[in-house]
């Protein structure tokens, strides 16, 4: 537990471009301190736990799991074609050869960590997408299963609609197998949502989203814009104030703002 706990506050603070010293200085800790524990020699204490994942930006719960963190071919499979790449193209640009990514989704070899590095910065991902507990699968079929059964919905009406086996609907609801992106487009059509609401992790987020009118999810769909949303993602409390006071005052002045323009 130790070592796993250590490896992740390792590999979360090289994701968040920080060094040793840092990380330490953000987190109140001291260097040494905090090099022993990322090198498994001992384990926090629960204040600095709490002090360490605050600074990182993750939840605590994330750094102690107990399961061992597990790249999966099929993850990835999954993420490049949430990208719209094709091997080829992912293999252009992270320069690695498309033989070994092939090899990687099919489960044949594992990247090591310098390789996984490559693969999410091409996918503009961070390493712990490949390496966190697979809520994709769950949360897909679960997801789908609820509104399908809302809405009052058998599953073979639903394959009908959606252009595909009742079989691979009871594979998708019972978490056997995840869909490609084409086939969950077609039923979040017929169910009338979007991909959003599959892909999201957090129940909260989702029912934010579902409140959100089509044009903004159309906005919030956009790689570029997803890009700068990523970017927020290390700002601390006063940062993220500062943005959210500037769109109010967006709003509330938007009309001399675009007269200006």
């Amino acid at each position: 537990m130790t070592d796993l706990l250590g490896n992740r506050i390792r590999n979360f603070r090289s994701e968040r471009g920080l060094t040793l010293s840092q990380l330490a200085e953000m987190s109140g800790v001291s260097a040494s301190y905090l090099s022993t524990i990322e090198r498994g020699l001992k384990k926090p204490s629960v204040p600095a736990l709490k002090q360490i994942s605050e600074s990182l930006n993750v939840s605590p719960a994330l750094l102690v799991r107990d399961e061992e963190e597990k790249f999966t071919g099929e993850k990835l499979s999954f993420l490049r074609q949430g990208r719209g790449l094709s091997i080829e193209e992912l293999a252009e640009i992270s320069e690695l050869p498309s033989v070994l990514i092939e090899k990687f989704e099919e489960g044949e070899t594992q990247p090591d960590y310098e390789q996984l590095e490559t693969l999410a910065a091409a996918l503009n991902l961070t390493i712990s997408c490949f390496v966190e507990k697979n809520y994709y699968k769950t949360n897909i079929g679960t997801r789908l299963k609820q509104l399908r059964e809302s809405q009052s919905l058998t599953a073979a009406f639903l394959a009908e609609k959606a252009g595909v086996s009742v079989g691979l609907i009871s594979q998708i609801e019972s978490n056997y197998t995840i869909p490609s992106l084409d086939t969950l487009e077609r039923l979040a059509e017929v169910l009338g949502s979007t991909l959003h609401y599959f892909l999201l992790e957090h129940e909260e987020v989702e029912n934010f989203i579902n409140m959100l009118g089509p044009d903004l999810i159309d906005i919030l769909s956009d790689h570029k814009v997803q890009v700068v949303l990523r970017s927020i993602r290390d700002f601390n409390a006063a940062e993220i104030r500062y943005v959210l006071n500037y769109l109010q005052f967006f709003k509330k002045n938007k009309k001399i703002l675009s007269c200006s323009e």
